[in-house]
């Protein structure tokens, strides 16, 4: 019903992007070309190159919405920026350090920006030991991964490296907590 696809439209663009795609891809084809011509522009850009990754892949699960600074800024150029976005509702711990071409170059964890100088450098304070998703990659070894280092997240990238997203942690429990069924339902013939 096309009121239902609407009130459902409505209601998508208050949340992640990863948690509209996984709403949206359980549709039927009609209810998603219903959903998506009743979203606003940004927000169908959004779920629909989400949906355009294959169905189990880094892609589907990971959420657009992050922050990304460049590797010159100081601390305290950093913080202002924050400020002064439209940051005040966004859950995030983590800041991605980019270079000019969207390459991530490092992580910056919140409580490491806020506890530094503000005169010291981004670049200064990074953490570079991280590991780049790419987006075609299926998301059981996402969760391989995950499991094996003990990430919380990781930035997602596309085939030119390019930073397109992050997963993390609460992604990746979905998808283990979906294979964990999958495998007992088998059991279970």
């Amino acid at each position: 019903d096309v009121m239902g696809m609407a009130a459902l439209a409505r209601q998508l663009p208050d949340l992640p992007s990863d948690d509209a795609v996984n709403i949206i891809e359980e549709l039927e084809q009609d209810e998603i070309d219903d959903v998506l011509a009743a979203l606003p522009a940004e927000d169908r850009i959004l779920v629909e190159e989400g949906l355009s990754y294959p169905e189990d892949s880094a892609g589907r699960m990971m959420q657009r919405e992050l922050v990304t600074v460049p590797s010159f800024w100081t601390v305290g150029q950093t913080t202002e920026y924050l400020r002064s976005s439209g940051f005040q509702d966004a859950e995030f711990y983590l800041l991605f350090v980019v270079d000019p071409a969207r390459n991530p170059i490092g992580e910056v964890r919140l409580g490491k920006l806020l506890c530094a100088p503000r005169a010291r450098r981004v670049s200064e304070i990074m953490d570079m030991d991280f590991r780049k998703i790419p987006a075609t990659m299926d998301q059981e070894e996402v969760a391989i991964l995950f499991r094996r280092y003990g990430m919380v997240s990781a930035p997602v990238v596309d085939e030119h490296e390019r930073l397109i997203g992050m997963i993390t942690i609460d992604d990746v429990i979905d998808v283990i907590d979906e294979e964990a069924e999958e495998d007992l339902m088998g059991l279970a013939g």
